[in-house]
């Protein structure tokens, strides 16, 4: 059986992908909080996992600098520049590495549609018509277990995408479709959404930048127009498209809005009538 260290199970997604590669993929996992508690050549494949922040970026580096013969396995989002820094702290250090991209994982981008559609019955976003390659994370999940599983890989960096790439509106039409309920595009400029999340998020506003403006802004300006056959041709099987992703989490998304809501989502869509925007 392939095995694999984790370095922080912590987090959600993580979590999500620990229960995946034990009971889908037959990897055997361990999960590592402390570096210190590493034994050198226990494990064939430790994966370091996203930093969040700047200790989270000095914890995966000092534990890839505690690391033996193992290859060294990253998720790594380039629009954050923490992630840069552990990539080239990998490259440098001397051990076997593969770097998985994916460009926009459903699972994150679309994590904060919920409470929107809820609310107001609409979706917020700045990105325009342009199209995003959004890939799910179940298949960044069989792409991890393929590469454990064959060995090799060494000295890769995979670009992870779904099957094509839609824009913002095309998404909330395939959400639509997939809870029985129209919901609207309103796409809006940077400080317009800022300031939403601020007064009705409660959000920091640089919490607000580093995780939510600067994915937008990197959709809006062509950055995740990105599709390649990666997925396929290294699980054998086609990624999951975003209609698909949709039809599968219907239930996340599914719970109708209060009277009082609808109304709020009546004045919403009255109010920003003329920034409705249709796929492109």
């Amino acid at each position: 059986m392939a095995n694999l260290l984790v370095s922080n199970g912590d987090n959600e997604f993580v979590g999500k992908l620990i229960e995946s590669l034990i009971t889908k993929h037959g990897v055997e996992v361990t999960a590592l909080i402390d570096h210190s508690d590493l034994e050198p050549g226990s494990q064939s494949h430790v994966l370091v996992t996203m930093p969040t922040d700047a200790e989270a970026t000095a914890r995966a580096k000092a534990l890839v600098d505690a690391l033996d013969d193992e290859h060294v396995l990253f998720i790594a989002n380039e629009l954050d520049p923490e992630h840069h820094e552990v990539m080239d702290h990998i490259k440098a250090a001397g051990n076997p590495w593969t770097i998985v991209h994916p460009v926009s994982m459903m699972d994150f981008s679309f994590a904060a549609l919920p409470p929107q559609i809820q609310m107001a019955g609409v979706v917020f976003g700045i990105s325009g018509n342009a199209p995003i390659g959004f890939v799910a994370a179940s298949d960044i999940m069989r792409v991890l277990a393929t590469i454990i599983a064959e060995g090799g890989h060494a000295g890769q960096e995979y670009v992870c995408t779904g099957p094509e790439a839609i824009d913002m509106p095309t998404v909330v039409a395939h959400l639509s479709s997939a809870i029985g309920r129209s919901v609207d595009y309103i796409d809006l400029d940077e400080d317009e959404l800022t300031k939403l999340m601020v007064q009705y998020g409660r959000q920091d506003p640089e919490v607000i930048e580093r995780l939510i403006m600067s994915h937008l802004r990197a959709w809006r300006d062509g950055r995740a127009d990105v599709v390649t056959g990666t997925v396929e041709e290294i699980t054998g099987q086609q990624p999951m498209s975003v209609a698909q992703w949709f039809a599968e989490h219907s239930d996340d998304f599914a719970k109708g809005p209060s009277l009082a809501q609808r109304a709020a989502g009546a004045l919403v869509k009255a109010r920003y009538k003329d920034r409705i925007l249709g796929s492109g």
